[in-house]
């Protein structure tokens, strides 16, 4: 399949993949108008068919709600709620440079849904790790640097003009800017009180 077409609207540049939850992008493609259109509407599609499932014939109400963007269109917090189906937590929207199955690379986006518990302990540690080891982290910047992970995501914490957090994800390998992380757990914390 090729991974690139031209279109004229952000709907028309979003290309389907046969990997469930990695979708490829036009290489004409807008990132911040991309990230729009992921986080307001490739969201719900995506916990349509992948966190709720069939409808079996009635009506399912959920709730979405964008928490933070960070400048690059990297990282996009949402937060999900559905009662009916007992789920809730944090969907996380890649964008960017991605590998696909044949090893052409090509910008695309993905979804990772951390059910609410696990997304609420996951920033708290974020938190607590660079609370715990800022003089570490301060010492040498760019050159100190700490590794978790939390199932399949993989994050570092470091400094470079202040505090750094990448995250690594089925391919992807961006930036959660400081503001858009920490606008993410006040919000998420909030939304669900």
């Amino acid at each position: 399949m090729n991974s690139y077409s031209y279109a004229q609207d952000v709907s028309d540049i979003l290309i389907p993949s046969a990997q469930a939850a990695l979708s490829y992008i036009a290489a004409n493609a807008d990132l911040k108008e991309t990230a729009k259109e992921v986080s307001q509407f490739r969201a719900k599609e995506y916990i349509m068919e992948y966190i709720i499932g069939s409808a079996n014939n009635k009506a399912i109400k959920f709730e979405t709600e964008s928490l933070a963007s960070d400048n690059s269109a990297g990282l996009i917090s949402i937060a999900f709620n559905c009662d009916e189906v007992d789920e809730r937590g944090l969907l996380l929207a890649f964008v960017g440079n991605n590998r696909d199955e044949n090893g052409n690379v090509g910008i695309a986006y993905g979804f990772k849904y951390i059910p609410l518990e696990s997304a609420q302990k996951l920033l708290r540690t974020i938190n607590l790790v660079r609370a715990n080891n800022d003089k570490y982290l301060a010492a040498e910047e760019n050159v100190n640097n700490v590794y978790i992970e939390s199932d399949d995501i993989k994050f570092i914490l470091y400094k470079d003009g202040g505090d750094q957090l990448r995250v690594f994800w089925n391919g992807f390998e961006v930036i959660w800017e400081k503001v858009a992380f920490d606008r993410t757990k006040r919000r998420l914390d909030k939304w669900f009180k």
